[in-house]
């Protein structure tokens, strides 16, 4: 009778690390959705990194989407997205045309979010703000 319930714990055990191990296998092909939303609209300075392709582009208007639909990737494919604020703005007599906002980075992999920030953009504090994933 014990090795009976041992042979099924067994069984069991190795049914549940197979099913685990085809969930992770590489390479596996996804879709890769990098977003930027702010709470103002304004210019920015946006680059996407997937490995060592890195692709820089500055955006008139936000929010801003882009996705890389059906790429193939390994296990330690790296990804970032960094967000640079970079609008003009007058300043007069009655001070700046500048207001502080917010903005939020995300990376979302066959539409679920994997990383996300939110952070402040506040005037002469200008700073390059990104996030970063790697699969695992």
């Amino acid at each position: 009778m014990k090795k009976l319930i041992l042979f099924f714990l067994c069984l069991s055990t190795l049914s549940l690390i197979s099913c685990s191990k085809s969930d992770s296998e590489y390479p596996k092909t996804v879709n890769i959705k990098y977003e930027i939303t702010t709470t103002r609209n304004t210019e920015a300075t946006i680059t996407r990194t997937v490995n060592n392709d890195i692709q820089t582009e500055i955006v008139e208007s936000l929010p801003y989407s882009f996705t890389y639909a059906q790429e193939k990737v390994e296990k330690g494919t790296y990804l970032k997205l960094t967000f640079l604020e970079s609008g003009q703005y007058e300043a007069g007599q009655n001070g700046s045309s500048w207001t502080d906002y917010e903005a939020t980075l995300n990376i979302l992999v066959d539409e679920e979010l994997v990383k996300s920030e939110t952070f402040p953009v506040i005037e002469f504090e200008s700073k390059v703000e990104l996030v970063e994933y790697t699969f695992e």
